[in-house]
């Protein structure tokens, strides 16, 4: 402990001595999804191209970490929530910002949003963005506590995922900036070029937690009805991979998946990500319901002049495997998505914030 304790302290002396202002993400991943993991190398992309002058340092909550990047060097240090919360009130600087990281937090059950709305009461004169959300608040008491800390706060924008969180905010944070965005990981649809791999079969990529709609045993029996097709059945989240694995290796572990997923001749998921990975590698992807609107909204946002037929909900498994069997039967047809969500969302976010984050 003593160690730790030392080397903590000299990081930070570091840190107040550096004439670098600094961007705090928080809320970064620790766990190994893919799609959160993603999120977070998209997120570090643009705040490099977008601030470059300035630090990014990720800032957890579950399992508090306070992470500094800097160069190639990554240096992880486990130290109290609380304790992290308190030095930065020494070592902020006024023009320090703060970025929360997309994905679940504004619901009940994931409370990530406690950090977002301890960072405003800590630095209620400090700017922050938050990624977009899904939002899903049910009780209460912590609709009441979360509403009355985003009305006393005046620097804060929230970015809504799709368009029913986007509605709820509305009448949840009637004084908060409000943005409509589609999520961060969508800035990698068109950035590479997949058609150099053979096609064959089909990948499925489910997920195995409270979220999913459809029982285990109903997804087998889709993926039996597939018999003499290549299949192979994968999850985002892959188990027993540590942090230190991803910190060292998290945009080569990514890329390795979307490429898993460039060999296939379409994808049936009802992971969020588990969709734009496959739009990334311009494999057609067949989507089926979870257990909240967070991929029937989802699927709006990829307009069909631009993606054709590469992105279609299914409103039961029957309706997935036609169309997944339609799409198997389409020879030679290569796709090649464009980067549309990069050009005209996340390339022009900076000017669409307001003049005071400029």
């Amino acid at each position: 402990m003593l160690y730790e304790f030392i080397i903590y302290w000299k990081r930070i002396f570091k840190m107040l001595l550096s004439t670098r202002n600094k961007i705090y993400v928080l809320c970064h991943p620790i766990h190994p999804n893919l799609g959160d993991q993603a999120q977070l190398m998209c997120t570090d992309l643009w705040i490099k191209k977008n601030y470059p002058k300035y630090q990014i340092v990720h800032l957890g909550f579950f399992k508090p970490t306070l992470c500094l990047i800097n160069g190639n060097q990554s240096i992880v240090t486990e130290f109290s929530y609380r304790i992290t919360l308190s030095v930065l009130r020494l070592i902020i600087r006024k023009d320090d910002l703060f970025i929360g990281h997309s994905g679940y937090f504004m619901v009940d059950h994931h409370n990530g949003y406690k950090m977002f709305t301890d960072i405003m009461g800590y630095f209620p004169n400090h700017k922050m963005v938050i990624f977009p959300q899904t939002i899903k608040f049910h009780t209460p008491a912590v609709i009441d506590f979360v509403t009355n800390v985003f009305s006393k706060n005046k620097n804060t924008i929230l970015m809504c995922r799709d368009e029913i969180s986007f509605e709820k905010a509305k009448m949840l944070f009637p004084t908060t900036p409000l943005l409509l965005y589609p999520d961060i990981v969508t800035s990698l649809i068109g950035t590479r070029n997949n058609n150099h791999n053979k096609r064959d079969g089909v990948l499925f990529c489910m997920r195995d937690d409270l979220e999913s709609y459809y029982a285990p045993q109903d997804v087998d029996a889709l993926i039996e009805r597939f018999r003499d097709v290549r299949k192979e059945k994968v999850d985002t989240t892959i188990k027993g991979l540590s942090i230190k694995e991803l910190d060292s290796n998290r945009d080569v572990i990514i890329n390795d998946m979307i490429d898993k997923f460039s060999t296939y001749k379409v994808v049936i998921t009802d992971r969020y990500h588990g969709t734009i990975f496959s739009a990334i590698a311009s494999t057609p992807v067949v989507v089926i319901s979870s257990a909240d609107h967070k991929l029937s909204s989802g699927v709006k946002w990829f307009p069909k002049d631009i993606f054709g037929d590469t992105v279609q909900y299914a409103q039961s498994l029957d309706e997935a495997y036609e169309i997944a069997s339609s799409l198997l039967k389409a020879e030679g047809r290569k796709y090649c998505n464009p980067p549309y969500f990069k050009e005209k969302y996340w390339d022009n976010l900076k000017k669409n914030l307001p003049d005071f984050y400029l």
